[in-house]
Protein backbone atom coordinates (compact mmCIF):
# COMPACT_ATOMS: atom_id res chain seq x y z
CA UNK A 1 0.00 0.00 0.00
CA UNK A 2 1.32 3.44 -0.92
CA UNK A 3 1.81 5.64 2.12
CA UNK A 4 0.70 9.25 2.03
CA UNK A 5 3.17 12.10 1.89
CA UNK A 6 3.52 14.26 4.97
CA UNK A 7 5.54 16.95 6.71
CA UNK A 8 6.31 17.06 10.40
CA UNK A 9 7.56 19.65 12.84
CA UNK A 10 9.52 18.86 15.97
CA UNK A 11 11.95 20.11 18.59
CA UNK A 12 15.30 18.80 19.81
CA UNK A 13 16.98 18.90 23.23
CA UNK A 14 14.65 21.05 25.33
CA UNK A 15 13.59 23.19 22.37
CA UNK A 16 17.18 24.19 21.58
CA UNK A 17 16.58 23.29 17.93
CA UNK A 18 13.57 23.01 15.67
CA UNK A 19 13.24 20.45 12.93
CA UNK A 20 11.05 20.11 9.85
CA UNK A 21 10.99 16.90 7.82
CA UNK A 22 9.11 15.59 4.82
CA UNK A 23 8.29 12.46 2.87
CA UNK A 24 7.42 13.78 -0.59
CA UNK A 25 7.77 10.60 -2.69
CA UNK A 26 4.25 10.63 -4.15
CA UNK A 27 4.31 14.37 -4.84
CA UNK A 28 7.57 14.09 -6.76
CA UNK A 29 6.32 11.07 -8.71
CA UNK A 30 3.15 12.98 -9.65
CA UNK A 31 5.21 15.95 -10.85
CA UNK A 32 7.47 13.64 -12.85
CA UNK A 33 4.48 11.99 -14.53
CA UNK A 34 2.55 15.20 -15.24
CA UNK A 35 5.52 16.94 -16.86
CA UNK A 36 7.30 13.85 -18.26
CA UNK A 37 10.45 15.02 -16.50
CA UNK A 38 13.93 13.86 -17.39
CA UNK A 39 16.07 12.50 -14.50
CA UNK A 40 17.89 15.80 -13.96
CA UNK A 41 14.64 17.79 -14.05
CA UNK A 42 13.07 15.33 -11.61
CA UNK A 43 15.96 15.81 -9.20
CA UNK A 44 15.74 19.60 -9.31
CA UNK A 45 11.97 19.87 -9.06
CA UNK A 46 11.82 17.07 -6.50
CA UNK A 47 14.28 18.77 -4.18
CA UNK A 48 12.37 22.02 -4.50
CA UNK A 49 9.08 20.25 -3.75
CA UNK A 50 10.54 18.80 -0.54
CA UNK A 51 11.98 22.16 0.46
CA UNK A 52 8.84 24.18 -0.30
CA UNK A 53 6.68 21.72 1.63
CA UNK A 54 8.80 22.20 4.75
CA UNK A 55 8.96 25.97 4.30
CA UNK A 56 5.17 26.12 4.12
CA UNK A 57 4.84 25.20 7.79
CA UNK A 58 5.57 28.78 8.81
CA UNK A 59 2.55 30.07 6.85
CA UNK A 60 -0.17 31.26 9.22
CA UNK A 61 -3.12 32.14 7.01
CA UNK A 62 -5.16 29.44 5.23
CA UNK A 63 -5.19 31.46 2.01
CA UNK A 64 -1.43 32.03 1.96
CA UNK A 65 1.25 30.20 0.01
CA UNK A 66 5.01 30.11 -0.31
CA UNK A 67 6.88 30.22 -3.61
CA UNK A 68 10.38 28.88 -4.20
CA UNK A 69 11.90 30.03 -7.47
CA UNK A 70 15.19 29.28 -9.24
CA UNK A 71 16.29 31.62 -12.03
CA UNK A 72 19.49 30.44 -13.63
CA UNK A 73 21.83 30.53 -16.61
CA UNK A 74 22.25 26.75 -16.83
CA UNK A 75 20.60 24.34 -19.27
CA UNK A 76 17.65 23.64 -16.95
CA UNK A 77 16.75 27.37 -17.29
CA UNK A 78 14.96 27.56 -13.94
CA UNK A 79 12.07 26.15 -11.93
CA UNK A 80 9.31 27.18 -9.58
CA UNK A 81 7.38 25.40 -6.81
CA UNK A 82 4.43 26.73 -4.84
CA UNK A 83 3.02 25.24 -1.64
CA UNK A 84 -0.15 26.42 0.07
CA UNK A 85 -0.65 26.61 3.82
CA UNK A 86 -2.77 23.45 3.69
CA UNK A 87 0.00 21.45 2.01
CA UNK A 88 -0.98 21.47 -1.67
CA UNK A 89 2.02 21.66 -4.01
CA UNK A 90 2.46 22.51 -7.67
CA UNK A 91 5.47 23.38 -9.82
CA UNK A 92 7.34 23.12 -13.10
CA UNK A 93 10.79 23.39 -14.67
CA UNK A 94 11.47 25.53 -17.73
CA UNK A 95 13.35 22.73 -19.50
CA UNK A 96 11.56 19.57 -18.29
CA UNK A 97 13.15 17.15 -20.75
CA UNK A 98 16.78 18.22 -20.41
CA UNK A 99 18.98 15.20 -21.05
CA UNK A 100 22.76 14.96 -21.19
CA UNK A 101 24.80 12.50 -23.25
CA UNK A 102 26.63 11.04 -20.24
CA UNK A 103 24.83 9.31 -17.37
CA UNK A 104 26.85 11.13 -14.71
CA UNK A 105 25.81 14.57 -15.97
CA UNK A 106 22.14 13.61 -15.71
CA UNK A 107 22.51 13.54 -11.93
CA UNK A 108 24.56 16.72 -11.44
CA UNK A 109 21.89 19.26 -10.56
CA UNK A 110 24.41 22.01 -9.87
CA UNK A 111 25.80 21.75 -13.38
CA UNK A 112 22.34 21.92 -14.96
CA UNK A 113 21.48 24.98 -12.86
CA UNK A 114 24.73 26.93 -13.11
CA UNK A 115 24.82 30.53 -11.91
CA UNK A 116 21.58 32.04 -10.75
CA UNK A 117 19.38 33.13 -7.88
CA UNK A 118 17.03 31.59 -5.33
CA UNK A 119 13.95 33.62 -4.43
CA UNK A 120 11.51 32.72 -1.68
CA UNK A 121 8.28 34.67 -1.31
CA UNK A 122 5.22 34.44 0.90
CA UNK A 123 1.93 35.51 -0.63
CA UNK A 124 -1.56 36.05 0.76
CA UNK A 125 -4.66 36.44 -1.41
CA UNK A 126 -2.58 37.32 -4.46
CA UNK A 127 -0.48 39.97 -2.70
CA UNK A 128 3.19 39.47 -1.92
CA UNK A 129 3.82 40.06 1.77
CA UNK A 130 7.49 39.01 1.86
CA UNK A 131 10.26 37.96 -0.50
CA UNK A 132 14.02 37.52 -0.39
CA UNK A 133 16.57 36.66 -3.08
CA UNK A 134 20.11 35.30 -2.80
CA UNK A 135 22.78 34.25 -5.27
CA UNK A 136 23.08 30.48 -5.66
CA UNK A 137 26.25 29.03 -4.18
CA UNK A 138 26.05 25.54 -5.70
CA UNK A 139 22.74 24.96 -7.46
CA UNK A 140 22.31 21.74 -5.48
CA UNK A 141 19.37 23.36 -3.60
CA UNK A 142 20.09 21.99 -0.09
CA UNK A 143 23.28 24.03 0.25
CA UNK A 144 21.59 27.03 -1.32
CA UNK A 145 18.66 26.86 1.09
CA UNK A 146 20.97 26.62 4.10
CA UNK A 147 22.85 29.65 2.78
CA UNK A 148 19.54 31.46 2.27
CA UNK A 149 18.64 31.05 5.95
CA UNK A 150 22.08 32.23 7.01
CA UNK A 151 21.96 35.32 4.80
CA UNK A 152 18.29 36.29 5.02
CA UNK A 153 17.41 35.31 8.58
CA UNK A 154 20.82 34.73 10.26
CA UNK A 155 19.70 31.28 11.42
CA UNK A 156 22.29 28.45 11.43
CA UNK A 157 20.53 25.76 9.40
CA UNK A 158 21.27 22.25 8.17
CA UNK A 159 19.35 21.09 5.08
CA UNK A 160 19.22 17.60 3.60
CA UNK A 161 17.22 16.82 0.44
CA UNK A 162 17.26 13.35 -1.09
CA UNK A 163 15.70 11.66 -4.13
CA UNK A 164 16.21 8.17 -5.52
CA UNK A 165 15.14 7.32 -9.09
CA UNK A 166 15.28 3.89 -10.70
CA UNK A 167 16.05 2.97 -14.32
CA UNK A 168 12.38 3.17 -15.29
CA UNK A 169 12.21 6.78 -14.04
CA UNK A 170 10.13 5.76 -11.03
CA UNK A 171 10.71 7.86 -7.94
CA UNK A 172 11.61 5.28 -5.31
CA UNK A 173 11.93 7.82 -2.50
CA UNK A 174 12.02 11.56 -1.92
CA UNK A 175 12.23 13.57 1.26
CA UNK A 176 14.32 15.81 3.42
CA UNK A 177 14.81 17.62 6.68
CA UNK A 178 15.69 21.10 7.93
CA UNK A 179 17.27 21.62 11.34
CA UNK A 180 17.57 25.13 12.76
CA UNK A 181 19.61 26.20 15.73
CA UNK A 182 17.80 28.64 18.02
CA UNK A 183 19.67 31.58 19.62
CA UNK A 184 19.98 29.98 23.07
CA UNK A 185 20.96 26.53 21.78
CA UNK A 186 23.72 24.48 23.42
CA UNK A 187 26.71 24.60 21.05
CA UNK A 188 27.81 21.13 22.18
CA UNK A 189 24.50 19.68 21.01
CA UNK A 190 24.95 21.48 17.70
CA UNK A 191 28.29 19.72 17.29
CA UNK A 192 26.68 16.34 18.04
CA UNK A 193 23.99 16.94 15.39
CA UNK A 194 26.61 18.00 12.83
CA UNK A 195 28.63 14.84 13.50
CA UNK A 196 25.51 12.67 13.32
CA UNK A 197 24.50 14.19 9.98
CA UNK A 198 28.01 13.60 8.62
CA UNK A 199 27.69 9.91 9.51
CA UNK A 200 24.13 9.48 8.24
CA UNK A 201 23.81 7.42 5.02
CA UNK A 202 21.97 8.90 2.04
CA UNK A 203 18.48 9.87 3.15
CA UNK A 204 16.82 8.54 0.00
CA UNK A 205 18.60 5.18 0.36
CA UNK A 206 17.40 4.82 3.95
CA UNK A 207 13.85 5.66 2.88
CA UNK A 208 14.08 3.12 0.06
CA UNK A 209 15.10 0.51 2.62
CA UNK A 210 11.77 1.05 4.35
CA UNK A 211 12.76 3.43 7.13
CA UNK A 212 10.33 6.24 7.88
CA UNK A 213 11.47 9.83 8.29
CA UNK A 214 10.99 9.70 12.11
CA UNK A 215 12.99 6.46 12.26
CA UNK A 216 15.83 8.02 10.26
CA UNK A 217 15.90 11.06 12.51
CA UNK A 218 15.88 8.95 15.67
CA UNK A 219 18.42 6.34 14.59
CA UNK A 220 20.87 8.60 12.78
CA UNK A 221 20.39 12.38 12.82
CA UNK A 222 19.43 12.71 16.50
CA UNK A 223 21.25 9.63 17.76
CA UNK A 224 21.88 9.97 21.49
CA UNK A 225 19.63 13.03 21.76
CA UNK A 226 16.07 13.67 22.89
CA UNK A 227 13.65 14.96 20.31
CA UNK A 228 9.91 14.95 19.73
CA UNK A 229 7.35 15.43 16.99
CA UNK A 230 5.02 18.32 17.79
CA UNK A 231 2.77 18.23 14.73
CA UNK A 232 2.28 16.41 11.43
CA UNK A 233 0.12 16.94 8.35
CA UNK A 234 -0.40 15.42 4.92
CA UNK A 235 0.76 17.04 1.69
CA UNK A 236 -0.20 16.36 -1.92
CA UNK A 237 0.55 17.57 -5.45
CA UNK A 238 -2.60 19.44 -6.41
CA UNK A 239 -3.00 22.28 -8.90
CA UNK A 240 -5.54 25.04 -8.30
CA UNK A 241 -6.08 25.94 -11.96
CA UNK A 242 -9.61 26.33 -13.30
CA UNK A 243 -11.57 27.69 -16.25
CA UNK A 244 -12.52 30.68 -14.11
CA UNK A 245 -8.89 31.53 -13.29
CA UNK A 246 -7.89 31.36 -16.95
CA UNK A 247 -10.87 33.54 -17.83
CA UNK A 248 -9.71 36.20 -15.38
CA UNK A 249 -6.19 36.00 -16.82
CA UNK A 250 -7.50 36.46 -20.36
CA UNK A 251 -9.52 39.49 -19.30
CA UNK A 252 -6.28 41.13 -18.18
CA UNK A 253 -5.08 41.04 -21.79
CA UNK A 254 -7.53 43.78 -22.73
CA UNK A 255 -9.99 44.20 -25.58
CA UNK A 256 -7.50 44.59 -28.43
CA UNK A 257 -5.50 41.51 -27.49
CA UNK A 258 -8.65 39.44 -27.06
CA UNK A 259 -9.90 40.53 -30.48
CA UNK A 260 -6.71 39.07 -31.98
CA UNK A 261 -7.74 35.73 -30.43
CA UNK A 262 -11.22 35.67 -31.97
CA UNK A 263 -10.70 32.23 -33.46
CA UNK A 264 -10.26 30.82 -29.98
CA UNK A 265 -7.36 29.71 -27.81
CA UNK A 266 -6.35 26.60 -25.86
CA UNK A 267 -4.10 27.67 -22.97
CA UNK A 268 -2.27 24.97 -21.01
CA UNK A 269 -1.58 25.17 -17.29
CA UNK A 270 2.16 25.26 -16.56
CA UNK A 271 1.71 23.38 -13.29
CA UNK A 272 -0.40 20.39 -14.35
CA UNK A 273 -0.51 20.52 -18.19
CA UNK A 274 -4.31 20.64 -18.24
CA UNK A 275 -5.66 22.25 -21.41
CA UNK A 276 -8.57 24.69 -21.41
CA UNK A 277 -10.59 25.33 -24.55
CA UNK A 278 -11.82 28.89 -25.15
CA UNK A 279 -13.90 28.93 -28.33
CA UNK A 280 -14.50 32.00 -30.49
CA UNK A 281 -17.83 32.40 -28.67
CA UNK A 282 -16.02 32.30 -25.30
CA UNK A 283 -13.59 35.01 -26.44
CA UNK A 284 -16.48 37.17 -27.64
CA UNK A 285 -18.15 36.75 -24.27
CA UNK A 286 -14.98 37.97 -22.53
CA UNK A 287 -14.83 41.00 -24.83
CA UNK A 288 -18.43 41.82 -23.94
CA UNK A 289 -17.58 41.56 -20.24
CA UNK A 290 -14.84 44.15 -20.70
CA UNK A 291 -17.24 46.45 -22.54
CA UNK A 292 -19.81 46.17 -19.74
CA UNK A 293 -17.20 47.14 -17.18
CA UNK A 294 -16.69 50.53 -18.81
Amino acid sequence: MMTKDYILRGTVHNNNFRVFAVNSTNCVQTARDLHDLSPIATLLLGRMISAAAMLSWDLKDEESEITMRIDCEGDIQGAIVICTQNGFLRGYTKNPRLFYATREDNFKVGKAVGKGTLTISKDKKGTRSYFSTIELISGEIAEDLAYYYQQSEQIPTAVNLGILIDKEAKVRSAGGFIIQQLPYADKKIADVIKENIAQTPNLSDLMDMGLSIPEILSRFVFKGLQWQINAEKEIAYRCNCSYELFSKALLLLGKEELQSLKEGIKPVCLYCNKEYNFSSEDIQSLIEQLQEQK
